[in-house]
């Protein structure tokens, strides 16, 4: 285990559970907010909901050694300050993003409707027409509107991002990475998914060892220190970014929470060492 993971896996705990102090002192009441806005208070809530938990599962995973345990957390994490950060990138096409967002609910609830008559259980017609209806409308809106713009002489480019499946933002990871200028950051979502999957690489580390067409594997199964420095870097990191978009959001008051900003001095201090 790096050394530095002890250290790194206090300063997680510490802002984990600030984070959730901070969440439940102030949940906003929707009622007080205006009805343009609401939408997006929800969905903030959920999103820094969502981290808190994924956020969780990473550090005790750690926590125990196993590395591999955390992998996912700290993906999902950070996808989710993508998704947000990529929704306020630019202000003047927040809420067509936004908007992109909710829509692809509908499909999301297509494909659930899908997957549950697929493992026999029953659907109501009801609700195999109100999703059926709603994800085909998804499908038609964009479509439409990018083939009006393209036809308007808009570049493919520059049009709305057309329908894609599975992708509200047109995008892949990658891809809005780059629009948000992570193209650094985004190395370490990749070296996670790397690990995650059963990569050549990771075949190819396996083998330790080979004599006379006889291959010795290694299979680690086994607690995978190793992993948790790089899983809690990205859990820290994107949690503490979370935090900053719902706090700003909400106005909260970072004066009122001063050893957050001890946390972060904390978290470079360890790494430049």
């Amino acid at each position: 285990m790096d050394k530095k993971v002890p250290e790194l896996l206090k300063l997680t705990k510490k802002l984990l559970d600030q984070s959730m102090e901070i969440v439940s002192d102030s949940l906003p009441d929707t009622e007080s907010v205006p009805a343009e806005e609401v939408r997006y208070s929800i969905f903030l809530c959920v999103q820094m909901s969502e981290a808190l938990k994924f956020g969780y599962g990473a550090y005790y995973s750690c926590k125990h050694g196993w590395g591999h345990g955390g992998i996912g957390a700290a993906r999902s994490i950070y996808e989710i300050l993508l998704d947000i950060k990529y929704i306020n990138q630019d202000k003047t096409s927040k809420e067509e993003r936004f908007t992109r967002f909710l829509d692809h609910g509908a499909e999301y609830l297509y494909r659930k409707m899908e997957r549950i008559q697929e493992s026999g259980q029953t659907v109501s017609q009801k609700d195999q027409d109100k999703y059926t209806n709603a994800y085909g409308q998804l499908k038609k809106k964009y479509n439409d509107k990018r083939r009006q713009e393209i036809d308007s002489g808009a570049e493919k480019a520059d049009a709305t991002p057309k329908y894609r499946q599975y992708n509200w933002a047109g995008l892949n990871l990658k891809e809005k990475a780059d629009a948000i200028n992570w193209e650094q950051f985004h190395q370490l979502y990749k070296d996670l998914s790397n690990l995650s999957h059963v990569s050549i690489d990771t075949t190819l580390d396996a083998i330790i060892g080979s004599a006379q067409n006889q291959i010795e594997v290694d299979l680690s199964l086994y607690s995978s220190p190793v992993h948790c420095f790089t899983v809690l870097t990205v859990a820290f990191t994107c949690i503490a970014g979370i935090l900053e978009e719902y706090m700003g959001y909400f106005g909260i008051d970072h004066s009122c929470y001063p050893i957050l900003a001890d946390f972060w001095n904390d978290y470079k201090e360890l790494l430049d060492r």
